[in-house]
């Protein structure tokens, strides 16, 4: 049955990153333990407190790769050790990947992030994180460990982990930043890390590490592609808010597509945003707020409202209070009349194109790791074509997981 859409999801399969037409760009995460052997770090401690079931699948795993590069790093250096290298935490949030990478291999970590309140959040899940890891370590058995012993000591975890509020885009000097921050240290050399960077704070990560010679390693995970700004592109319904904290332009980076003038437009980017490995898995359809939202959209142009509004994520128990909720929302209570009778016969003179729509939903989401695809290529692609030949993607979380699993 249905021969020309399995024909179609067989073609789009092709083009995602363990599709046919790109195999061999992306590295698993055992092909990239394997690489950095002689480097590799592993996951000694249990710490599931202060964090939920995907943040400490994302955490463990890349806290772990962050170190490894660190220790590859410093095998370059002359005399080099662990002690040579600061990482910095792009867009640290709570302090999630960066307080492992300090506890768990003991390299200090500069978080920064753009927004105070994360960062005092960092700063008071650091203090509550030190009352976790003796009993970590116990469990562990790493009470003779050096390193362990070291920290279990007064401050020790506050010499290795501090944070600072920056916006960060393609003009910050991150290496001065670090130095105020840890003045009594000589750092020979940085590692640039972030966890689900988003918007245009990858692409500007990517372009600090190519601007200064002193960062050696990145690893970067970008996410919230619906927020990153195209160059070739106006984008009517980017939310200015957003912009102050988006400098820049995060696609197209690469000078392939930039001599293009390449666009792909935020319809894309949403899409792009979206995890279809979730949708098979929990046979998830959010369709049906999308024919909530179109079907409101007819309520409202009943009313003389043409102007389009954004409504944003809604729960709710049904239609009717969909609609009662987004009239809430949207502040327009004196000029929209809900009756509940003519909203029931709405939704049922439109069944048969609300079905439809789940069909085209399915059908629009295999797209989805296509465009995602596109959009790290084209990362990878700038890191190339600036000389960096051992840059690679690679795919370390399990995407049910954790959607945005590729890092560079």
């Amino acid at each position: 049955e249905l021969p020309a859409v399995k024909a179609f999801i067989e073609e789009t399969r092709k083009y995602r990153l363990e599709g046919s037409e790109v195999q061999g760009t992306a590295l698993t995460l055992a092909e990239f333990q394997n690489a950095l052997e002689r480097c590799r770090k592993e996951t000694r401690l249990k710490m599931t407190e202060l964090m939920n079931v995907k943040k400490c699948h994302e955490v463990e795993i890349a806290a772990a790769v962050v170190a490894s590069l660190c220790t590859a790093v410093a095998s370059d250096l002359p005399n080099g050790t662990q002690d040579d290298i600061l990482v910095i935490d792009a867009g640290d949030g709570k302090g999630y990947l960066s307080s492992r990478i300090a506890v768990e291999h003991g390299i200090k970590v500069l978080g920064v992030d753009c927004n105070e309140e994360n960062t005092n959040n960092a700063e008071k899940r650091r203090d509550r994180l030190k009352t976790k890891i003796p009993k970590a370590v116990k469990k562990a058995n790493l009470e003779e460990d050096e390193h362990f012993t070291n920290l279990l000591k007064g401050d020790t975890l506050e010499t290795l982990y501090r944070t600072t509020t920056q916006l960060i885009d393609f003009e910050t000097d991150l290496i001065e930043l670090a130095k105020h921050h840890f003045p009594a240290d000589n750092h020979r050399t940085f590692c640039l890390c972030g966890l689900h960077t988003c918007g245009n704070l990858g692409p500007n990560c990517l372009r600090l590490f190519h601007q200064n010679r002193t960062i050696a390693g990145i690893c970067n995970v970008g996410c919230c592609y619906h927020l990153m700004r195209e160059e070739f592109v106006i984008d009517d319904f980017y939310n200015p808010a957003k912009i102050s904290d988006n400098p820049g332009f995060g696609f197209p980076m690469s000078a392939y597509l930039r001599n293009r003038r390449f666009a792909i437009g935020r319809n894309a980017r949403n899409l792009a945003s979206e995890s279809i490995e979730r949708a098979c898995i929990n046979r998830e359809n959010p369709s049906d707020k999308l024919g909530y939202r179109a079907l409101l959209q007819v309520v409202l142009l009943q009313y003389g409202q043409k102007k389009s509004l954004q409504v944003g994520r809604l729960k709710s128990g049904g239609f009717i209070d969909y609609v009662r909720k987004s009239v809430r929302r949207l502040g327009l209570e004196d000029r929209v009349t809900i009756n509940d009778e003519s909203l029931l016969e709405l939704e049922a003179r439109f069944s048969t194109e609300l079905e439809q729509l789940k069909v085209f939903y399915l059908i629009r989401q295999q797209f989805a790791p296509v465009v995602e695809t596109l959009i790290l290529l084209d990362r990878l692609l700038f890191l190339r074509e600036s000389g960096y030949e051992r840059s690679f993607l690679v795919k370390l979380f399990e995407p049910v997981v954790s959607p945005r699993c590729y890092a560079l």
